[in-house]
């Protein structure tokens, strides 16, 4: 019996030492929680309620609320109200005398429209462009899920132009053709109307500089610029004169010289100038005697 009685006594020395070493009971004050909640894939305005999937470690029941958009709470499950949006959850759980309070946790997503055709709402539009220039198609569609585009030049489906927009640049003779783009997603496709683009080439034209007097025998430099860059040639147009390249000489009277561009691969012909010298005996100046 005084064995048993030093043996119980002990044991209630260890325990009175132990409440006093900081950890050494877990049961004294309320334990720590938190919530597990699942992420929410996104979820189209047709889809049937579903289930709030979430839960605390304590087991204990959580408190669940819609912060904000489009859907309602019966319980655990979730009620779409047929409008796309963005909704936010919000689960809590207060704790008690044994657990303490979690920290709150939201999940957000996505409340996707009704699924739709394809529309066009813009079609592309019919272009003329020069040589050189950038070339620029658009289109704006409708549809749920968004669509995706393919454009095509002559029905065939151009490499790599899958955007609303079309962009070439620079334009070349062979970007002529009627161009269209299809539309499509999961529901179906829609064909735009036909755009035709026209690529031609660039305008010029000539500045022709020069004095109208002239004297007799006495050569005259013609003076001619293309806005392109090309060069200029010169032809007699009427009178009598002797042109050697952009030299011109007479005897006297009246000559007509016209100046000429014809263009190339780039440039269409410039229209053609003309410019009149008038070829004295006399000198400018000078009198007859």
């Amino acid at each position: 019996m005084l064995a048993k009685a030093h043996r119980a006594a002990r044991l209630a020395v260890l325990a009175a030492l132990a409440a006093h070493v900081p950890g050494a009971s877990a049961q004294d004050g309320p334990r720590k929680q938190e919530i597990i909640f699942d992420e929410i894939p996104a979820h189209a305005v047709t889809d049937a309620p579903f289930d709030i999937v979430a839960r605390a470690t304590s087991g204990l029941p959580l408190a669940l609320s819609v912060v904000s958009g489009p859907a309602v709470l019966d319980g655990k499950k979730l009620k779409l109200t047929g409008a796309p949006g963005l909704v936010i959850i919000l689960a809590t759980q207060a704790g008690n005398a044994a657990w303490q309070p979690a920290r709150d946790a939201e999940r957000a997503f996505t409340v996707l429209p009704r699924p739709s055709a394809p529309s066009i709402v813009s079609p592309p539009m019919s272009e003329e462009v020069a040589i050189g220039d950038a070339l620029l198609l658009t289109v704006e569609a409708s549809g749920e899920p968004p669509p995706t585009f393919q454009w095509r030049k002559d029905a065939v489906p151009i490499t790599g132009a899958t955007a609303s927009r079309l962009t070439i640049a620079p334009a070349s003779l062979s970007d002529s053709g009627t161009y269209d783009v299809v539309v499509t997603n999961a529901t179906g496709e829609a064909v735009s109307s036909q755009a035709r683009v026209s690529v031609t080439k660039r305008h010029q034209s000539i500045s022709f500089q020069g004095a109208p007097n002239a004297v007799a025998g006495q050569p005259v430099t013609l003076s001619a610029n293309a806005s392109s860059g090309l060069p200029v040639r010169f032809e007699i147009v009427s009178g009598v004169g002797i042109l050697n390249g952009d030299t011109l000489t007479a005897q006297g009277g009246t000559v007509v010289v016209q100046a000429i561009q014809t263009g190339d691969a780039t440039f269409e012909a410039a229209m053609p100038v003309t410019q009149t010298y008038i070829f004295s005996t006399t000198a400018p100046g000078q009198h007859p005697p």
